[in-house]
């Protein structure tokens, strides 16, 4: 699968709220180089540049502050995740839930029901679809599935966390064609 997008976009979003990659380090508990090849990876996944650097340090481009008023809609959906969750116990931190994968496994088996269906339109296994929500379920301290005999089904705050998850993938989608606009042609 390709890389995480919706990771990287974390990464730029701190570093867009923070104004620059030596703050945002600090607050990700990460090296400058670290962050500054994220926002390099996003870029090239993305095909446009984020910020215009320059020796007065970074300023984000049109493109930029397009893909920031996303990242933040997506902040605010996850971080509502984060505090429900929060208060039935310990949790992972935030950055924990930015995983497009897990997200959109968790959704498709809500539509689904079943994690063979899931794992094949997924084109992953089984095994890996039941590890993925396992991961998710105990980043957010609790089961999003009830496990049946025939079908899982969300518990009734999982119902609504996975609602959360699909406005996060919509977002993502709806950034991909934003960001279609600022691409420059390929010769």
């Amino acid at each position: 699968m390709a890389a995480d997008l919706l990771r990287h976009l974390h990464v730029f979003d701190v570093v867009a709220e923070c104004g620059g990659i030596r703050p945002s380090s600090g607050a990700m508990v990460r090296t400058p180089a670290t962050v500054t090849r994220a926002i390099a990876k996003l870029e090239r996944m993305l095909e446009v540049p984020l910020f215009e650097r320059s020796s007065h340090g970074l300023r984000l481009t049109a493109a930029g502050g397009v893909t920031w008023a996303r990242a933040r809609r997506i902040r605010a959906e996850l971080a509502q995740v984060h505090r429900q969750a929060s208060a039935y116990g310990p949790v992972a931190g935030l950055p924990a839930l930015y995983n497009e994968r897990r997200l959109a496994l968790a959704v498709s088996l809500a539509q689904l029901g079943r994690m063979p269906q899931v794992a094949r339109n997924a084109q992953i296994s089984q095994p890996a679809v039941s590890q993925g929500i396992t991961h998710l379920e105990a980043d957010l301290g609790q089961q999003i599935f009830v496990r049946g005999v025939a079908r899982m089904a969300p518990t009734e705050q999982g119902g609504r966390w996975v609602q959360r998850f699909a406005r996060v993938l919509e977002e993502l989608e709806g950034l991909r064609q934003d960001l279609g606009k600022f691409a420059l042609p390929k010769w």
